[in-house]
């Protein structure tokens, strides 16, 4: 009787194992590939999406709203003292009932004819001339003048324009109310646009740091302070 050799056999054994472990790692990676697949919708990109369009910071405008705004403060805060107070109101007296007949009521007199409307067109040149200033104004007038020449003469004995206008600026005046300032024979001119709420007040300045001499004029809303014919 011939013996048969399990040696064959149990080689042939483990290159089925083999063959079979080989077979099971292919399975899971084609069922890995259609997995990944799946997951990508079509018409989809595997790409990152675009970072968002960057929008603009608001900071700016609110700067300059913020700097406007300080600006109106400081103005009413300048003319606090030149505002009329106002008188205390007082209610008034009930009148006592009487037990007289009532008067006879009067005839409703006929109301004037309102003038018509004029028809002739405002002279351009009016616009370039001076106007009054009221008696606020006026005193408003006075209190910038003393807060201006008191912040020039504490500054360098001969400023340079740059140097007027830092000190402008650091009373709270805004750059777009400042015309200038410029060099000059007689120093460092500059002119400060105060219009405000209908009002027409401007100041027009020169100095030598030594010396500050500030005019105050009423303007038309209609054109610069720098345009008014003085």
């Amino acid at each position: 009787m011939k013996r048969i050799s399990l040696m064959p056999l149990t080689a042939l054994t483990a290159l089925c194992g083999l063959t079979l472990a080989g077979c099971g790692d292919e399975r899971a990676a084609d069922a890995s590939a259609r997995t990944e697949v799946d997951r990508v919708q079509p018409g989809s990109s595997a790409a990152p999406s675009a970072s968002p369009t960057t929008r603009p910071d608001p900071a700016d405008d609110e700067s300059g709203d913020s700097e406007f705004l300080a600006f109106m403060m400081l103005l009413n805060t300048v003319a606090e003292p030149c505002l009329p107070e106002l008188p205390t109101a007082v209610p008034p007296e009930e009148p006592e009932a009487t037990e007289e007949p009532p008067a006879t009521p009067l005839p409703e007199l006929p109301l004037p004819d309102e003038p018509p409307p004029s028809s002739e067109p405002r002279d351009p040149e009016e616009a370039f001339q001076e106007i009054e200033l009221s008696s606020v104004e006026k005193c408003d007038a006075r209190q910038h003048v003393r807060r201006i020449t008191k912040a020039l003469a504490a500054g360098p004995a001969d400023p340079a324009p740059g140097e007027v206008a830092t000190v402008l600026r650091g009373l709270g005046y805004l750059d777009e109310r400042i015309d200038g300032p410029q060099r000059t024979r007689g120093g460092v001119e500059f002119t400060l646009d105060l219009r405000v709420m209908g009002g027409s007040l401007c100041l027009s300045g020169s100095t030598t740091g030594t010396k500050t001499t500030i005019e105050p004029y009423g303007a038309d809303v209609e054109v610069d302070c720098t345009e008014v014919r003085r």
